[in-house]
């Protein structure tokens, strides 16, 4: 399997994200499928980091520290739930309303 450098992470800056797919859909060999893949990506992933809250800087300073320290606690079922959440509202998003 290729692994496509011309999309973006979800984690990538949205700027970079914008710039990455203006490059990739004026590169000659994209296809318009393709093009129509990256374009409903970008606009998921540019929906869902303007759902999210502001990056905390702090917060992830002291969830790096508690790791170095070794006493950070993982909630599975927490993360499970939040996952589970999030899926549904996407699935809920997908469909059409009538």
């Amino acid at each position: 399997m290729k692994i496509n450098s011309s999309i973006p992470s979800p984690a990538t800056p949205l700027k970079a994200r914008n710039q990455a797919a203006a490059s990739a859909a004026t590169t000659p060999a994209s296809s318009a499928a393709g093009d129509a893949s990256v374009s409903m990506h970008l606009q998921q992933t540019s929906a869902l980091g303007a759902a999210t809250a502001p990056f905390d800087s702090q917060r992830v300073a002291e969830i790096r520290q508690a790791i170095a320290e070794g006493h950070f606690k993982i909630d599975a079922e927490k993360i499970a739930s939040r996952l589970i959440d999030d899926v549904r509202d996407l699935l809920a998003k997908d469909r059409p309303t009538a």
